[in-house]
């Protein structure tokens, strides 16, 4: 299909932003289109027109992503992808997707990042679901810690002037120990703190609590929207979590323990938090918290292999050599010789043979070299697959709660 692809102009952000709700189903308002608008970087829209008209929508956020071993690396956070259902199967979606990859790359950044509305799309473009996340549930009445916090300082509440000036700063201290997840610009909190009623659900607007260190120092925050209810003459409210940092796991447990205390609550849910919560483990009863939900959120696609697999920490002193396949990106297609600190390209005979959707699925170490090859995605000898599992294995569980 002949098609121009180029980003919009100011003055088709409104056409465009249309193109995005047919696709997903929803009708916005001028507020919400306001506010996307105040993070979109025009220069990294792309539209894909036939007739002058857009049937083909895409972008991307730029952001450093912390890697394995707190190192971070600028990515491409690819966003409002769409095809006009009249437009369907005649590839416009590889178009675009071949464009915007081509961008990524000219801009110096190793890796493009997403997350899916369909699972099935990215990967023959080379993306790996790279992150997964847990949904729960957690009944307060009886709830105790086994564990509890040895944090000193205390807890307070804050008003949302407040929080605007406190909480990016805690979390640029914070956000690095968790692989997959993105810096924020400024741009990117004011944002956040205009906590549009659209993506409330039904609930309160945010409130906020920071914990402060015995010196005086804010190092933790929590933020929650809350859902009052009745159960007759019995309080039945919900405390829904969207935030909760600190600069270490004693911090973190000191506003759990808030939270537990919060009036009125009965059931504190937590949405896209990260799988292994270090809470649970901290209960005196784990099954209080019943996790009801395991999804995917970060699929991540590599460039630039060396360039990745350079800056990321590797868990054991070993060089293994992986070919690797990608049939959408040839300048990405090769064999790479990896050890750590190093990543180079090589004409040595290949211990494993990967496709690059596999190997960005495993590049935060959320998923074994060996479970892929059991599920036919790897090819290689057992040993050759448990040095990969060793080399590629991360102390720190990857989670991203970063939505775009």
């Amino acid at each position: 299909m002949d098609l121009e692809l180029r980003p919009i102009t100011e003055e088709e952000f409104s056409t465009w932003s249309r193109g995005l709700e047919r696709a997903f189903g929803f009708h916005g308002d001028e507020e919400g289109e306001a506010a996307w608008r105040s993070v979109t970087e025009l220069d990294r829209t792309l539209a894909a027109l036939t007739g002058g008209d857009i049937v083909g929508t895409a972008g991307a956020f730029s952001f450093d992503m912390a890697v394995p071993g707190g190192a971070t690396l600028p990515a491409a956070g690819v966003t409002a992808v769409s095809v006009r259902s009249t437009h369907r199967r005649r590839g416009v979606l590889r178009q675009m997707m071949a464009r915007q990859l081509a961008d990524v790359a000219e801009r110096g950044e190793p890796i493009a990042v997403l997350t899916a509305s369909e699972a099935v799309i990215y990967g023959r473009f080379g993306y790996g679901l790279a992150t997964q996340y847990w949904g729960w549930k957690l009944r307060t009445e009886g709830t105790t810690l086994a564990q509890r916090s040895r944090a000193e300082g205390a807890v307070r509440l804050v008003e949302k002037d407040e929080a605007a000036t406190l909480l990016p700063g805690i979390r640029e201290r914070v956000w690095r120990r968790h692989p997959g997840e993105m810096g924020w610009s400024q741009t990117w909190w004011d944002r956040w703190f205009k906590d549009l009623k659209n993506d409330r659900e039904g609930a309160s607007a945010l409130w906020f609590a920071v914990h402060t260190s015995a010196a005086g120092d804010a190092d933790g925050y929590v933020a929650w929207r809350s859902k009052p209810g009745w159960d007759g003459a019995l309080p039945n409210g919900e405390l829904r979590i969207q935030h909760l940092y600190g600069v270490d796991e004693e911090v973190e447990a000191a506003l759990w323990e808030h939270l537990l205390q919060v009036d009125l609550v009965r059931t504190i849910t937590g949405w896209g938090r990260p799988v292994e919560e270090p809470l649970r483990w901290r209960l005196a009863d784990a099954r209080r918290l019943q996790v009801n939900h395991v999804g995917d959120h970060l699929w991540v696609r590599i460039l630039d292999v060396e360039r990745a697999l350079s800056a990321r920490e590797l868990g054991a002193d070993d060089r293994l050599v992986i070919e690797v396949v990608d049939g959408f990106r040839s300048a990405t297609a090769g064999t790479y010789a990896v050890e750590p600190g190093s990543c180079r390209r090589t004409d040595a005979a290949a211990d494993l043979s990967i496709h690059v959707r596999d190997l960005s699925a495993m590049y935060l170490g959320g998923v074994s070299a060996t479970t892929l090859a059991r599920a036919g995605r790897i090819d290689g000898d057992s040993a050759a697959l448990q040095r990969a599992d060793r080399l590629f294995a991360s102390s720190a569980t990857p989670w991203c709660a970063t939505d775009f």
